[in-house]
Formats: structure tokens, sequence, C-alpha cells
């Protein structure tokens, strides 16, 4: 493990951006749990007094209380109430009786009674019990931008009673209490996901012993030397820019935005969706059935070439089916890629319509101007 990923954990401050603190200040999650996480700066803690609860910093609640398998959760829907259930033991003495005699005496036992008690609660109040550091007189909690489902840790304030009757009115600001709100920070796992992900840039651009394990398609790929001399700055662009789809893996592609490059940078690189990663990538190669695998005999991408009839084809699965679609014959390797360009352009229109709103506006657009090249 790299040192620093060793020595600085990467946070929001409230503005959301990036920014680096030692790891020794934020404090360690003691009862760690594996839930997707919203993005890679969330942390679920367990909710104090309670064995059977987490919340997160941005206010999701989940809980194992009623399942067999103690690994699988139920997430509580957003809201402005919670049911809890605290847990309490205590140690009592269990007294046996009998009479005293010189070789035994009166001896005490103990057992452990416990106890659950039912707690009505919300989850910004377990936020804010959980990840905001609390102020003598200061009771309630505001939201910042006014949004009562926005429970993110950040976006909450503690006020006094005073204090939040004057917000409520309008007749004051948060800002113009000048309040100072101090933050529990949690060790995330944003820095160590993003050393994995620059690790395995790394091996594919050939920098460490694994080249065997390369693919072809990444002949001649390298990285910038801003980040092979410096792996921080990787990690700070990755996490400025990384958001999550559904229950996707993530990749990095350095193809979208600059046509095929073959550096990894920041201008020429975005997160992609592994599926939507997938239907850009366009590695593999044919070629003649009847020739020598070399350059001169390479197919266009996407081109088939059927040796017994002297055909050109392609073949193509849309996306979301699974059926395989023969295309027409032609004579010639142009017009079998002509067609396949026009089916697999008409895909990726389509591809880009259903991640439309769920993807940066700067991907969806430029996935509107991808050009399929035949190499």
């Amino acid at each position: 493990m790299m040192e620093e990923e060793k020595s600085i954990q990467y946070i929001l401050n409230e503005n959301k951006g990036i920014v680096a603190i030692p790891k020794d200040e934020a404090k360690l999650v003691e009862y760690p749990v594996k839930y997707k996480l919203k993005n890679a700066f969330e942390v679920f803690v367990r909710v104090k007094g309670t064995e059977n609860y987490w919340i997160s910093n941005y206010g999701r609640c989940i809980n194992n209380l009623n399942r067999k398998d103690k690994t699988t959760f139920y997430e509580h829907k957003q809201g402005d109430h919670y049911t809890i259930f605290e847990v309490e033991r205590a140690e009592v003495p269990i007294t046996q009786k009998g009479k005293p005699t010189k070789r035994r005496s009166k001896q005490t036992k103990t057992k452990i009674i416990e106890s659950r008690y039912k707690r009505e609660t919300s989850a910004e109040n377990l936020v804010a019990e959980t990840f905001l550091v609390q102020y003598y007189g200061r009771v309630k909690i505001w939201h910042k931008d006014g949004d009562k489902y926005n429970n993110w840790y950040k976006n909450l304030l503690m006020v006094t009673l005073q204090d939040y009757k004057k917000l409520l009115k309008g007749e004051i600001t948060w800002q113009e209490l000048n309040l100072e709100q101090e933050y529990i920070e949690y060790e995330n796992k944003a820095s160590s996901n993003a050393y994995r992900v620059y690790n395995g840039i790394r091996a594919r651009c050939k920098d460490t012993k694994n080249d065997d394990r390369i693919r072809k398609c990444y002949d001649e790929v390298t990285m910038c030397q801003e980040w092979k001399d410096n792996p921080k700055s990787f990690v700070k662009w990755y996490l400025e820019h990384y958001y999550e789809f559904d229950d996707e893996e993530m990749d990095v592609d350095k193809d979208l935005l600059s046509g095929d490059s073959k550096i990894y940078s920041p201008e020429t690189c975005c997160i992609l969706p592994k599926s939507l990663n997938a239907i850009l990538a366009n590695c593999k190669k044919h070629y003649h059935e009847d020739q020598k695998q070399n350059e001169e005999s390479t197919l266009p991408f996407g081109v088939k070439y059927n040796g017994k009839k002297k055909k050109y084809y392609s073949n193509i699965v849309f996306t979301g089916t699974e059926k395989n679609i023969k295309l027409s014959e032609w004579d010639t390797a142009e017009e079998a890629f002509k067609e396949y360009k026009m089916m697999k352009q008409a895909d990726m229109f389509m591809v880009a319509a259903r991640y439309k709103n769920r993807i940066p506006d700067y991907i969806y657009h430029k996935l509107l101007e991808v050009e399929i090249k035949p190499y």
C-alpha cells in the first residue's frame, strides 16, 4: 500500500469539494458492514446503543434486526420517522443460599440481563448524533439547503430553539447566524478504491510486472507523466469525477472524450458505468480467413469474412437484448462496415437516450458525437 494512502484521507468539504485530511484525524468504524455505498465518501456507522442499526453520513439507515443472515440488510425508506430498538445489558448478582461451612461460604454469581427499548427518531437526528459535534443549548437541526430529506451530514447545522424559530419564519438566514459547526469524520474507502483503480491502469499501461495479463488492445497505451509521478493527483481527479450508476462497477475510459486515445490523462479520461464502457469498447480484430493475421489482412471493426462464400458480413447484438443478429452479406469489407456502422450508431443513440439524466451532461453529449470507426 502506498504511503499516500496510509497517511491521507479524502473527504468532501461543505461545498462538496475534495479535501485531504490526515488519516489519524478520522475515527475508525468499529462495526463495519458491507452495503452498497451511494458514493466513495459514504460511511455507515452503527447507531449508538443499538446492535442492529447503522446510519450513513448521507442519512441512509439500514438494519439486520430480523435477518437470519446478518450480512444482509433492510434499508429504511426516506422519511421523517424511524423506529429503532436500543439494547441495554446489565450484570445482576445471583445468590446461592445455603448454610455456610468452613469449606463452603455464601457464593455469589452474576448473569447478564438484556433489555430492548423502542425508540422513535428520524434520519436527521441519527445523522446529527453520529456525525455532528454537539454544542450546549443547540438542540435543533437545520437543513442548510432547505430540503428536509437531504440529510447529508454537512447539510445539517445545530442551532438553538430560538434561532430555529427565526429560521422557520425567514427572519434570519443560517449564514447570518455565523455559527461554527464541526463534523466527525470516519474512515472511508475513497482513497483505497481510487488507488486500486490507479494500479489497474498502471498494469494496463505495462508499468507493472503483469504484462502477460494485459489484453492486446492496450498495446502502446500509456499513462500521462503527471499521474505517473504523482499518484495522488490521479486519486484527486478520480474522486472529483466519480459518480454512481445503479449497482454497476465504474470504469475509467480514455476513448470517449478524445477518440481512441492512447494515453490516460485528465484531459482524455472520464468515468463510465461498466455496461456503457463495454458498448464503446471495440478492440477485437477480425482477419481474412485465407490470409495471415497481420495489419494488411485486418478487417474493419465488426466485419467478418466468410472464406467459403467469399463474402463480408457483420453480427450485432443490440444493447439490452441477447439475440445475435447477422447482417447482410457483401462483396467488399467497406460495404459490410457501412451497414454495421449504421446499426451500431443507432444502438449508441438509443443507449444515450436511456442513460440521459443519469450520467453527467458532458458525457451524454459526447455519446451523441461518437463515430464508429473502421480501425
